[in-house]
């Protein structure tokens, strides 16, 4: 761990002014944001920050980089979390009252995003795409029906 966060200059910076080791640093702010969706301060807010900011960040360098394989991780992770966020759109009313719900949607965002586990390949391949294979007919007639209804409205 140590190794990897040798890449970030702040913490590098953090550890040569206080002499705390970098991996305290990180552990413990870890620590205390997983504390902190636990107990559902700022839940909302810290899972989205989870979901979005590292994912575009990861997003941006594999879209600048040659090797195409991070490409295709991050397109799927994007797949994948559009789904789940639209699930939740529709069902956030029951979701919202499940006890440490914000803490199993951080669990389930780590498990699409670390490249370990290699989470929202699974979701993807397992649930997704096979949906998506068999839907897509459906799902394209939809949709060049509402915009040519959009076409005729707006035209």
């Amino acid at each position: 761990l140590d190794t990897h966060l040798e890449q970030f200059h702040l913490l590098k910076e953090f550890e040569k002014k206080t002499n705390v080791p970098k991996v305290f640093v990180a552990s413990g702010a870890a620590f205390i944001f997983f504390v902190l969706i636990f107990f559902n301060v700022w839940g909302d807010l810290l899972t989205n920050i989870l979901g979005f900011v590292y994912p575009s960040y990861a997003s941006f360098k594999a879209i600048e980089s040659s090797n195409k394989d991070d490409d295709v991780q991050w397109l799927t992770y994007w797949t994948v979390f559009a789904f789940l966020n639209l699930i939740e759109f529709f069902s956030d009313i029951l979701l919202f009252w499940l006890p440490f719900y914000y803490f199993f949607k951080a669990t389930i965002i780590l498990y699409l995003v670390l490249p370990q586990t290699r989470g929202a390949l699974t979701v993807y391949q397992s649930i997704l795409r096979p949906f998506l294979v068999k839907e897509q007919a459906n799902i394209d007639a939809a949709l060049n029906a509402g915009i040519n209804k959009l076409k005729v409205f707006f035209l």
